[in-house]
């Protein structure tokens, strides 16, 4: 609650055009009653602190897809986009809000977590009829919605990315993150190298992916002994014009214990 509380303080401060969270929203798909109640407490106050602003959020692993998704059109209209499911019907596609500024157009796309065999009705399956690689799932995913280059775009994402031919035990992760045998979970950085900036969710340290502009914001508090020496933080993201790259700002989170 206290962190959550400075996260309010922050936004009210600063008056971004958006706040966005990128995944586990909880730690598991059925949340005990008093997460539920904090996470309604909080969002209440963070939409009374930044009234004319836009409220982003994305299903993470740990999340309950459908859970998220109820009220989905209706918060929307309300300026809270609470994105649970991915496209998974024939026809959908990645939910994208449009903000703007002085500089033009800035389209978010908001893809929660995603496992190839949730979106084999839109992705498509390999030619024995099993389920695509993550990668394959990903970046047909991404073609369902091609990128106006003439616009800023940013991508709210929830997945395992490494650098290209980066080795993924350089990954910085804690040891309670869930992990895949192989990592065959994991998506090279350059199948979202297009966007003008992508801001991550699902490794618990902050880091860059490859790009200066690719980057997980990491967890706002402390979960396992190996993050004893992190600095948490938010990632204040100010989007120059198209072809300049974002001045990025780390705005430190003091938890109640360290």
């Amino acid at each position: 609650k206290a962190i959550l509380d400075e996260i309010v303080a922050l936004t009210r401060q600063y008056q971004p055009d958006a706040v966005v969270f990128a995944g586990d929203i909880y730690d598991r798909s059925v949340p005990p009653v008093e997460a539920v109640a904090l996470f309604d407490d909080f969002m209440t106050q963070l939409r009374a602190a930044l009234p004319n602003g836009e409220i982003m959020l994305i299903s993470g692993n740990h999340d309950s897809a459908q859970r998220l998704d109820v009220f989905r059109s209706e918060l929307s209209d309300r300026g809270i986009h609470m994105i649970g499911n991915p496209p998974m019907q024939k026809g959908e596609t990645i939910e994208r809000v449009t903000l703007t500024d002085d500089f033009g157009a800035v389209n978010f796309y908001l893809l929660p977590f995603v496992r190839p065999g949730m979106v084999r009705l839109v992705t498509g399956t390999k030619e024995n009829g099993d389920n695509l690689s993550y990668p394959e799932a990903f970046s047909r995913l991404l073609a369902l919605s091609p990128l106006n280059p003439d616009e800023r775009n940013v991508l709210v994402s929830h997945q395992f990315f490494l650098p290209d031919g980066g080795d993924a035990e350089n990954i910085e992760r804690a040891e309670n993150e869930v992990k895949q045998v192989g990592n065959l979970d994991a998506i090279p950085a350059s199948l979202i190298a297009d966007f003008d900036y992508a801001a991550l969710g699902h490794i618990h340290r902050g880091q860059k992916v490859g790009y200066d502009y690719v980057r997980y914001c990491g967890t706002m508090l402390k979960y396992s002994v190996s993050e004893r020496e992190d600095n948490k933080a938010l990632l204040m993201v100010d989007m120059k014009e198209k072809g300049k790259p974002a001045e990025i700002t780390e705005l430190k989170l003091d938890a109640l214990h360290d």
